[in-house]
């Protein structure tokens, strides 16, 4: 079982494959965000909380937590585990593979650049219901992951986005991004670069 900071870089560049009634779509990951459980206050887990919305947190690794952010979008995390340590990792944004007129219509024809960048428009690209959360990713014919070979050459890290509120651990390294693709958010405050074979944990 790995810890959810090395899941987070070691999903950069698999495929995210999601298969939906109207068709198929995929992307190749290329950022994402680790959150660090019970100890980390811009977790929906810290301190132990444990709701109906955050139980899936605490559920085996492979598990999807989905949720919905300001009520507009869904956000995609996959649980790390091991079951009750509830740290998982946010998919922030991929590039677009195949599937693109399909992911371009549920995205209102969003120009390519910004049509998996940022979670929400990911979730909303690749079709992702709230449904979905508590279900594994593992063995799922609906969605799944798989490696087709592709390695980072080099991956950067900075502080993650949208948690100001969590104060000192809003300052947290723990975004990590694909350094030479254009498919990530534009905030890259704080930015150090390694590489992928270093993948080093906080």
């Amino acid at each position: 079982m790995q810890d959810v900071w090395t899941v987070a870089q070691s999903l950069l560049g698999k495929v995210l494959v999601v298969l939906s009634p109207d068709g198929e779509a995929a992307v190749r990951i290329t950022e994402t965000e680790a959150y660090g459980g019970i100890s980390d206050k811009a977790c929906h887990a810290y301190g132990g909380r444990r709701t109906k919305r955050t139980e899936p947190m605490f559920a085996e690794g492979g598990t999807l937590y989905v949720y919905k952010c300001y009520g507009l979008h869904n956000m995609l995390n996959i649980v790390t585990g091991p079951a009750g340590d509830p740290c998982a990792v946010l998919i922030r944004a991929g590039e677009p593979l195949w599937g693109l007129d399909l992911m371009r219509k549920r995205r209102k024809h969003a120009p390519l650049h910004r049509l998996t960048v940022g979670p929400g428009a990911l979730s909303a690209a690749l079709n992702i219901p709230l449904e979905w959360s508590g279900r594994s990713i593992l063995n799922n014919p609906q969605i799944f992951l798989y490696d087709d070979g592709y390695v980072p050459s080099l991956i950067a890290q900075g502080t993650r986005i949208g948690v100001e509120y969590a104060g000192e651990d809003a300052y947290h390294p723990w975004r990590y991004w694909i350094a030479d693709t254009p498919f990530v958010s534009h905030i890259r405050k704080k930015v150090y670069t390694f590489d992928k074979s270093l993948c080093q944990t906080p």
